[in-house]
């Protein structure tokens, strides 16, 4: 009846991704996606975590994580860490 009042809402694909902030210590992960910009995308680029990247969670504290990649270790805060998608491998 009154459809041209009805928002059109669109809809979110359901997947397995979650933030890396969610991931428990000793997980391996695939980054599957960004909830950014631009400047964010290219300061992950920087320190290597790339779209289909694999890392480990060494360490996930309240407001620190440690991602292992490439033989190295990179911190990450609570904030970009929520932010960066990622699924289990």
């Amino acid at each position: 009846m009154f459809r041209r009042f009805q928002k059109a809402v669109p809809e979110e694909p359901q997947t397995a991704d979650h933030s890396l902030a969610l991931a428990q210590p000793g997980q391996r992960l695939r980054i599957t996606g960004y909830r950014g910009g631009r400047m964010l995308r290219a300061r992950l680029l920087a320190l290597g975590l790339n779209l289909g990247q694999e890392v480990e969670i060494l360490q996930n504290n309240r407001g620190l994580i440690i991602v292992g990649i490439n033989g190295g270790r990179v911190a990450l805060g609570r904030g970009i860490s929520q932010k960066i998608l990622a699924e289990a491998v």
